[in-house]
C-alpha cells in the first residue's frame, strides 16, 4: 500500500507539472537510450519510435514518445527534483529560456557503440548525443550572460548529469541474432571495448562542464519480456546466462566509474546499481504493488515479448500499475516512479554520496 500511494504522488506531481516545487539543481541533463527517451526520434527515419498510441495512455501529455504508459525514470527523477518536464533536444522550440532547466539528448535503440541500433534507422549515439549537448552548452553560455552575466561553468558544476545507456550494446548489437560481433570478440573483450569508448564518452562530458554523474548500470536484461519470450525457457524465469552478462558489465562499469572520481579533480560518479532493485522487485513483484513480473502489459506473443506495443495489436491490460513491463523491453510508469525514489534517497553505494540527493548538495 505505502508503494501505491508514493507512486500516485509522484504521478499527480507530474500531471501538476510540479510547478510549486523548488528546483534543487540548476537543471538535469540526460543521455541514454529509450528508456529514458523523452521523443527525440519521433522525426527521424527509423523503427525506434513510440510516438503512437497505447504509448502515453496514462502520461499527462498523452503520446510524446515515449516508450512507455507514463513517465520515464528521467520524468520521475526531475519531478523529485523539482525540475519541470525535460524538453528533448530534437524539439525546435528548445531554445532560449527553456534549455536554462536541462535537455534531454536521449535516443531509443542508441548505445555507447556508434554502430549499436543501426538496423533499425536513423538514431542519436552517444557520441552524436554529446555533439548536441555542445551545441546547448555554447547556447547556455550567451543565455546565461544574457540574464545575469551568470558564468556556464557555474551553472554547469552544480548541474545533473544522468546516463542511462548501454543495454542496446548487448541486446541490439553482441546478442542480436545474426550478429557477427561474437565472431570477433569474446564477450570479455566486447565488455572492454564497450567500457573503453564510454569512459572516454564522460570524460568528454567532463570536459565539457558535467561534475556531477549519475550513471546507471544495466539491469538484469535476461529477464525483459523481450529475452524470456524468444528462450525455450518456462515463461516465468529469466535468461540467466543474458543475466550473467548484464553483471559482469557492471562489474567492469563500477572500476571504472571509481577510476573517474579518482583521477578527475572536482567530479562526482555516483554508479546506479539498477541491476539489485529491478531483480528484486521481478522476484517479489506482490512486495511491490505488481502482479505480473514476467510478461509484457502491451505487445504480442510469449510473454508479448516477441512483438512491439503497436495500435494495431489488441490492448488488453486496463491496469498497467499491475506490471513490471509495459512493452518487451520497457518498464511501466509504476516501476520508474519506485526506481527513481529508490534513486534518489536509497542507498546506491557504501560510502558518500550513497543516492542523488546527497551527489547534489555536494
Amino acid at each position: 500500500m505505502a508503494f501505491a500511494m508514493l507512486i500516485l504522488a509522484i504521478s499527480l506531481a507530474l500531471a501538476a507539472g510540479n510547478a510549486d516545487a523548488a528546483s534543487q539543481v540548476p537543471a538535469m541533463f540526460v543521455f541514454g537510450d529509450s528508456l529514458v527517451d523523452p521523443g527525440n526520434n519521433n522525426n527521424l527515419k527509423t523503427l525506434a519510435k513510440a510516438n503512437f498510441y497505447p504509448n502515453g495512455i496514462d502520461f499527462p501529455a498523452g503520446v510524446t514518445g515515449r516508450f512507455c504508459n507514463g513517465g520515464t525514470v528521467a520524468d520521475h527523477l526531475g519531478n523529485l527534483l523539482g525540475l519541470p518536464l525535460i524538453p528533448r533536444f530534437s524539439d525546435l522550440s528548445t531554445n532560449g529560456s527553456k534549455i536554462l532547466q536541462g535537455v534531454n539528448y536521449a535516443s531509443a535503440a542508441a548505445g555507447i557503440l556508434d554502430d549499436t541500433g543501426k538496423l533499425f534507422g536513423d538514431l542519436f549515439s552517444m557520441d552524436e548525443q554529446i555533439q548536441n549537448y555542445q551545441k546547448t552548452h555554447e547556447e547556455l553560455k550567451l543565455e546565461l550572460r544574457s540574464i545575469n552575466g551568470g558564468v556556464v561553468e557555474d551553472f554547469l558544476r552544480k548541474s545533473l548529469f544522468f546516463v542511462c545507456t548501454g543495454s542496446n550494446d548487448y541486446l541490439n548489437n553482441y546478442l542480436f541474432p545474426l550478429s557477427t560481433k561474437p565472431l570477433k570478440y569474446t564477450i570479455n573483450a566486447f565488455h572492454e571495448s564497450v567500457i573503453q569508448q564510454f569512459t572516454r564518452q564522460l570524460k568528454s562530458l567532463y570536459d565539457l562542464g558535467g561534475r556531477k554523474f549519475l550513471v546507471a548500470g544495466l539491469g538484469p536484461l535476461g529477464c525483459i519480456p523481450s529475452q524470456i519470450g524468444s528462450s525455450s525457457k518456462n515463461l516465468s524465469a529469466c535468461v540467466e546466462t543474458t543475466n550473467e552478462i548484464s553483471s559482469q558489465y557492471n562489474a567492469k562499469l563500477k572500476m571504472a566509474i571509481r577510476e573517474l572520481n579518482d583521477n578527475l579533480a572536482g567530479a562526482h560518479f555516483l554508479y546506479w546499481d539498477i541491476y539489485t532493485p529491478t531483480f528484486e522487485i521481478i522476484r517479489n513483484p506482490t512486495r511491490y504493488g505488481f502482479k505480473y513480473a514476467h510478461k509484457a502489459c502491451c505487445g504480442g506473443g510469449r510473454s508479448k515479448g516477441q512483438i512491439l506495443c503497436l495500435p494495431l495489436l489488441p490492448f488488453e491490460c486496463q491496469d498497467r500499475s499491475q506490471f513490471v513491463f509495459w512493452d518487451p523491453y520497457h518498464p511501466t510508469d509504476a516501476f520508474n516512479a519506485i526506481v527513481a525514489q529508490q534513486a534518489y534517497q536509497g542507498k546506491l553505494q557504501s560510502k558518500d554520496p550513497m543516492n542523488v540527493q546527497q551527489l547534489i548538495q555536494l
